[in-house]
């Protein structure tokens, strides 16, 4: 069994328990630091996939959790000043799932690979990292928003 330096423990600084999207990043931006050192590394490659994995299943219940609640859609019972950019945000799911996935396959033979197409790979998951931040960003807004209108805010 492979011992993967940078896996959520507390010794990297994310409690074991926590499993949400904000704390599956960090790990894998502290393996970014260290991927022009590591880039010839296999196993290098496999505990940055399998944290990246990591991450594209977390997603994946998050994004199943928002789409359905309580057997409806969850767009029913959002203020329709909300609902489009509710309904932008889910549509981002979709795509963000699938920039994942093709990271996460093009992480697969990338030790074998020329120095750009890793520098490549490296920027589209700092990219993706980037992006999973401003969306999550804008899910907490749209929730605070929401919550604030729901609790006597502006009518």
């Amino acid at each position: 069994m492979i011992t993967v330096p940078y896996a959520s423990t507390p010794d990297a600084g994310v409690p074991v328990h926590d499993n949400s999207i904000s704390a599956l990043l960090p790990p894998i931006e502290a393996m970014l630091g260290d991927a022009m050192d590591r880039m010839h590394d296999a196993e290098y490659y496999g505990g940055l996939l399998d944290e990246l994995k990591r991450l594209h299943a977390r997603l994946r219940v998050h994004y199943a959790a928002d789409q359905m609640i309580d057997g409806k859609s969850d767009t029913a019972n959002t203020a329709p000043e909300f609902a489009r950019e509710q309904n932008r945000l889910r549509a981002e799911h979709t795509v963000m799932l699938g920039t994942l996935d093709r990271v996460i396959r093009a992480g697969e033979s990338m030790v074998d690979r020329t120095i750009e197409d890793k520098e490549v790979f490296f920027a589209r998951i700092r990219e993706f990292i980037a992006t999973t931040r401003r969306h999550e960003a804008e899910e907490d807004r749209l929730f605070y928003l929401s919550v604030w209108r729901d609790t006597g805010g502006e009518s």
